[in-house]
């Protein structure tokens, strides 16, 4: 599967190359060279790692993201985001002999953020491809988003849809299509964050059910947050998580002078995060919750 993905990357890096060296996107002027350099050493490969536990009847699940800026200029990024992910099957199943490991998948963005006046907001968009392995059966979709980000809310927007088969007659699972929406907001709590979301889930056959989700996000510091979350829709009934996010190496503002307002950062900076649509969901499994 990674390889696949591999390919993605060189296929999509080779027009974005050329459409920046064209002049498209602008090559910043003599005099922001200190402003280039002051953005670069902020916006950096990072890595994040991610576990998340889940009830007895759902699948836990830990996941690698490797964040990698390409391209970028002083008010302006392309980016790659690739996710790697592992699920354990669920613990309390019918199958006893099932394998332990339920599926495994990967997921690759590819952005371009801008900061708005002053460096205190953003805008983005992103798309992208995802693969996932379950029982020997290989599924596909893809994706993507859209997203504004101030030191007072965040908003997300994904969509993502199958390609190849989106069903296999046997054992009859198909990819459920998701559409999300999901808005962050301050709780008046230090490091607290409130993320409610709504989405929208329809399969091959017809069937579909609007969602939602309750989140709650608290910043341990920059590179720790532990989240937990519970979501409902009519197809796949409730589900709730706790995750945990570590980043060992994202970046960090420096106290006075920055170009880039610290508050906003954690997000310019990194992954685009899951939302609900990127790790591939089925007939029959649990609702979609977590970042």
């Amino acid at each position: 599967m990674n390889n696949h993905c591999l390919l993605l990357i060189s296929f999509l890096s080779l027009p974005i190359s050329a459409f920046f060296s064209s002049g498209a996107f602008a090559q910043p002027q003599q005099d922001s060279k200190q402003d280039v350099v002051e953005i670069s050493s902020l916006v950096i490969p990072n890595d994040t790692f991610k576990f998340l536990l889940a009830p007895l009847q759902s699948s836990n699940r830990i996941e690698y993201n490797h964040y990698l800026p390409l391209l970028i200029n002083t008010n302006s990024q392309i980016f790659i985001d690739n996710t790697t992910y592992v699920k354990q099957r669920p613990i309390e199943t019918d199958n006893i002999n099932s394998s332990y490991i339920d599926s495994i998948g990967d997921s690759v963005r590819i952005g371009y953020r801008k900061l708005l006046t002053g460096a205190d907001s953003f805008w983005g968009v992103n798309f992208g491809y995802d693969n996932a392995l379950q029982a020997g059966l290989y599924y596909q979709q893809l994706g993507v988003g859209f997203e504004v980000t101030s030191p007072n809310f965040q908003l997300v927007s994904t969509f993502a849809a199958p390609i190849g088969n989106r069903a296999y007659p046997s054992p009859g699972k198909s990819i459920l299509s998701p559409f999300n929406i999901q808005v962050s907001v301050p709780t008046g709590i230090n490091a607290l964050v409130f993320l409610p979301r709504f989405y929208y889930i329809y399969d091959y056959d017809g069937a579909s059910a609007p969602g939602g989700q309750l989140q709650l996000n608290y910043h341990f510091n920059p590179r720790l947050k532990l989240s937990l979350s519970t979501s409902y829709d009519n197809l796949s009934g409730s589900g709730g998580a706790l995750e945990l996010f570590w980043r060992p190496n994202v970046p960090v503002a420096p106290s006075l002078g920055s170009p880039i307002n610290p508050q906003i950062l954690g997000s310019y900076a990194g992954p685009v995060g899951n939302n609900g649509t990127r790790i591939i969901r089925l007939t029959g499994s649990d609702p979609a919750y977590g970042d």
